[in-house]
């Protein structure tokens, strides 16, 4: 069961990444189209283009390891949190499609600390 839940957990961060790119992509064009009409780009909104390919990274390398190496469960704790309140910022500032990102950054936590749980009572 164990291996199971980490490796829904691994698939998920996976698909994380691939899509957190995507709306990186998304925020930059988004980005430059307000700078091109001269409107204002708020500095939370910078942030999270700059963190967000950090993040990515760092799930990628949290997920690849998952299942072989208990620091990456703690790495993809951490990144998750991390990412979720960084598409909380998304959304506050008019991306709602991050609201997504949130509900998976959960879904993955409660995998990996129930994927914690058992390993540890097994």
């Amino acid at each position: 069961m164990v291996g199971r839940q980490l490796r829904i957990a691994q698939v998920i961060m996976f698909a994380q990444a691939l899509a957190s790119l995507g709306i990186w992509i998304v925020q930059l064009l988004t980005i430059t189209a307000r700078l091109d009409h001269n409107q204002e780009v708020a500095g939370s909104v910078w942030f999270v283009i700059v963190l967000n390919p950090i993040i990515v990274a760092l799930v990628v390398l949290a997920a690849a390891f998952l299942r072989r190496r208990p620091w990456a469960r703690g790495l993809a704790l951490v990144v998750e949190a991390v990412g979720a309140v960084s598409a909380l910022v998304s959304v506050i500032t008019g991306f709602s499609q991050a609201v997504v990102a949130i509900l998976l950054a959960i879904g993955v936590m409660m995998l990996v600390i129930s994927g914690q749980r058992s390993a540890r009572t097994a």
